[in-house]
């Protein structure tokens, strides 16, 4: 079996993966690793990488870029048989998912957490055909962000993203939904959709009170029917804690589940996930507990 295998984007944050791979790779060889780097050029490239470094039976996959890259690589692994052990260097923009597993947001120290990070089967979630290990969401905020430019992500960083998240909060729409949540159904109208993975989503580290990559489930929050008003006077409250939402639930609430339908009544709509425009609704969803391993940081 071959060792270690670097994936790196090198269009993906600050353009900086190159020398970052370089560092990984010096800093692996300095603990008895043996990697190789493979650069992207395209999107497709992170799939190709991917199956050919499980064809080739290597034990680690370490690779290097945002959310996006990340969901790339874990869906050109999904229907291998051997699925290596995966590592994240966050080069992106929000990285959402490194942050999740306990992964420094600087990349030189996320280096050094490989060496000694353990290696842990974590939850990854299934919409359609589509596999994601970070958040879907549907609703006038998520259309903001999957429509931020490459230009906009790296002259203004995270940041871009909140400009484009405020300036949506403008629009009083809504979705007409339908939510069969393990055999529960709800019909309600929604301002806005998020379902998660772990306890972290858009950059908010706790997002989910209690929630972790390994508890087996999937997390949503619906923010209902709102104006501006009310929008503005719940969302600061998901940094604190959203167990309120579900005492009252006039203006939003969370779920936890393992299997899940929804459609959209009236106007055709999208799903964001992982930050990129996904699949048209209706759309099944589920989660396929401990499916893959990763290094963990310890903690």
């Amino acid at each position: 079996m071959k060792d270690c295998i670097i994936i790196a984007n090198p269009s993906s944050g600050k353009k900086e993966a190159k020398e970052f791979a370089e560092q990984a790779k010096a800093f692996l060889v300095k603990y008895n690793r043996k990697a190789n780097i493979k650069y992207t050029t395209k999107k497709s490239d992170i799939s190709t990488f991917a199956k050919r470094a499980s064809d080739e039976h290597y034990h680690t996959i370490i690779v290097m870029g945002g959310d996006g890259t990340v969901t790339e690589l874990v869906n050109g692994l999904k229907e291998q048989e051997h699925k290596p052990v995966i590592g994240i260097i966050p080069t992106g923009t929000v990285n959402n998912i490194a942050r999740s597993l306990g992964y420094s947001p600087n990349p030189e120290e996320a280096i050094e957490q490989l060496v000694e990070a353990d290696e842990r089967k974590i939850d990854v979630g299934r919409i359609n055909n589509q596999l994601f290990l970070s958040s879907a969401s549907a609703g006038s905020i998520p259309e903001t962000v999957w429509e931020v430019s490459d230009e906009q992500k790296e002259k203004y960083g995270p940041a871009a993203y909140f400009f484009s998240g405020i300036q949506s909060l403008r629009d009083e729409g809504f979705y007409k939904m339908a939510i069969d949540l393990d055999g529960e159904k709800r019909k309600v109208d929604l301002s806005l959709l998020l379902i998660g993975v772990s306890h972290s989503i858009i950059g908010i580290p706790n997002f989910f009170d209690h929630a972790s990559y390994d508890d087996g489930k999937l997390h949503l929050f619906g923010l209902k029917k709102t104006t501006i008003g009310e929008k503005i006077a719940v969302l600061p409250s998901l940094f604190l804690n959203n167990e309120e939402f579900n005492e009252s639930q006039d203006y939003a609430f969370t779920a936890s589940f393992k299997k899940a339908t929804i459609s959209v009544e009236e106007n055709p709509a999208y799903l964001a996930v992982d930050g990129e425009k996904g699949p048209k609704f209706p759309i099944e969803i589920e989660v396929y507990p401990r499916y893959l391993s990763f290094l963990v940081p310890q903690t």
